[in-house]
């Protein structure tokens, strides 16, 4: 059997310390938002790998000096299941570009874990496994499975371009999907590029080695923003276009996701309406839950109550 491993990123914004560290770098004082806090994601993200993906060998938890806290973890970390790595070990070489708050950033930089299989799967820590997974679900023989579909470049899509300039001029957030397509430009695909969702993301290490090796000076300009710009590339999209190209993918729609967005609009009629439905959809294996810390306590409470009652053992 395969070593697959699985990589999370994570940060606590309510640590003190680290709100001293991102106000130095910060612009204006509203750039802090509550996007940087967190509200019980990791652990629901590293118990749902270690119920329905309990092929997975190690769960690395990649955060900045710090180190999440629930019940259990203590245990995984000394059974050596579960391993906190900090930023200045993935950075080693590349420290003057600390600290980061950019996940763009960090991203490109994951395959540098120390003792990291060649196979891994990147989780952002609001993505939850709620059904069994399968290593087929992630890699079949020497192929990478990928959810998403194919849309229009955004170099050839007028509108998108126009939208993209308005973007920078009033300094909105640095678009998701752009990313992915800048991502596909540069692996080669001028008119169309592979979307992605909020799900696992399949990763070869040895391939993304392969291309910063080759283009160091790609890796640089990827790392050297703090924060999201709209210059930089999706680090896995980049991954999973070049497995495309190779031929190395497996390419199949997103029925498996469920994406919760806007939470903070939710009200405990509309949760309690979507996870019964979950509960009745078994083909559903993924869910992401979009800005959780901003939903009102009783969506939360709610929310929270289904999840842990999904990972009892």
């Amino acid at each position: 059997m395969r070593s697959i491993d699985a990589v999370i990123t994570w940060v606590d914004g309510s640590d003190e310390e680290y709100k001293k560290k991102i106000e130095k770098h910060l612009t204006t004082s509203t750039n802090y938002k509550k996007q940087y806090l967190q509200a019980n994601e990791i652990e629901y993200c590293v118990k749902s790998i270690l119920k329905f993906a309990p092929f997975v060998r190690k769960i690395f938890i990649v955060t900045d000096s710090q180190k999440p806290s629930f019940s259990g973890l203590e245990d995984l970390i000394v059974s050596n299941k579960v391993k906190v790595v900090d930023h200045k070990e993935i950075f080693k070489g590349y420290e003057k570009y600390l600290p980061t708050f950019n996940i763009r950033s960090i991203d490109a930089v994951l395959h540098r874990i120390e003792g990291l299989s060649e196979m891994f799967v990147y989780f952002n820590d609001d993505v939850f496994l709620i059904n069994k997974i399968h290593e087929e679900d992630w890699f079949v023989k020497d192929k990478v499975v990928l959810m998403g579909n194919w849309a229009k470049s955004y170099s050839v899509n007028p509108i998108k371009i126009v939208s993209e300039k308005f973007k920078k001029v009033i300094g909105a957030r640095p678009s998701f999907n752009a990313s992915q397509s800048k991502a596909g430009k540069i692996s080669g695909f001028k008119k169309e590029y592979f979307k992605s969702y909020h799900t696992p993301r399949p990763q070869i290490k040895s391939l993304i080695k392969k291309f910063y090796n080759t283009n160091p000076e790609a890796l640089i300009d990827q790392i050297k923003y703090k924060f999201r710009n709209s210059e930089q590339f999706m680090p896995y999209s980049l991954c999973w276009h070049l497995l495309i190209k190779e031929n190395r993918a497996v390419i199949k729609g997103v029925k498996e996701l469920k994406e919760v967005k806007q939470t903070q609009n939710l009200k405990s009629n509309q949760i309690v309406s979507i996870l019964e439905k979950l509960d009745e959809k078994k083909e559903v294996k993924y869910l992401n839950i979009q800005d959780l810390n901003y939903a009102s306590k009783d969506v939360f409470m709610i929310f929270d109550k289904w999840m842990r009652k999904k990972l009892q053992v």
